[in-house]
């Protein structure tokens, strides 16, 4: 809840948004643009109702075959919208992404 908080007084007119859509296309957008912030080519999602909920879970990489434990831990993202404009941050940070191909509908 901090995290929310805290992104609402850094950005006092975004407010928590899910994807207005969980279309494939939607997803890959979404997808694309976590991708791009955290340097990935392939994200995976958590499990969850990106429609009805605000947080985005994208899990650790898969382990390779020479792999039998990794320290990686999710990443957590809150979904904001302002303006019409989608954009996630990152727990524990005030980065802003934006996501600007993914459809948002405010919370």
């Amino acid at each position: 809840m901090a995290l929310l908080v805290g992104a609402c007084q850094h950005n006092p007119s975004a407010v928590p948004a899910t994807l207005a859509d969980d279309t494939p296309a939607t997803l890959e957008a979404l997808k694309s643009g976590l991708g791009k912030a955290i340097n990935r080519a392939q994200v995976e999602l958590g499990a969850g109702n990106l429609t009805a909920s605000s947080t985005v879970t994208v899990l650790p990489p898969r382990l390779t075959e020479y792999e039998t434990r990794s320290p990686a831990t999710p990443l957590v993202f809150n979904l904001f919208v302002q303006d019409g404009a989608c954009f996630a941050i990152q727990a524990g940070t005030e980065a802003e992404i934006p996501l600007p191909d993914v459809p948002c509908k405010p919370l």
